[in-house]
């Protein structure tokens, strides 16, 4: 009996540090995308095209992350449709940057800071 306790110790305990290192990574990603964001906001503002453009091309890799976290729960169909439109809004923006409507682009980010505040609210961590 004492040799089942033993594994089943380790594969719990291993469990519990893959759910805590992952989410550390959850929290850098949202650090980065939080960063980035506000990066995006303020080189739109300068009319910075090429700066805007990678931070808009950043910011679309890290949602296409966030869309698989929330793609693997079913149970949070909100994250997965606020990160989808944070996707659209992205791309949007690199179109509008390329396009030199700053203003619009302007507009995008600003779209897309409240999303991202949406999606905080649905799935605030404590």
């Amino acid at each position: 009996m004492k040799k089942l306790f033993i594994p089943l110790g380790v594969l719990f305990l291993a469990i519990g540090v893959a759910h805590a290192a992952n989410a550390v990574l959850d929290m850098d990603l949202m650090q980065n995308v939080e960063d980035v964001n506000k990066s995006l906001a303020s080189n739109i503002a300068l009319r910075d095209g090429a700066a805007s453009t990678k931070d808009a091309q950043e910011l679309h890799e890290l949602f296409k992350t966030v869309e698989g976290h929330y793609l693997a729960k079913p149970d949070a169909p909100d994250g997965l449709e606020l990160s989808r439109k944070s996707l659209t809004l992205t791309r949007k923006i690199q179109d509008q940057v390329g396009g030199k409507d700053f203003d619009g682009a302007l507009d995008s980010a600003t779209e897309l800071s409240r999303t991202c505040r949406a999606c905080h609210t649905f799935y605030k961590q404590s």
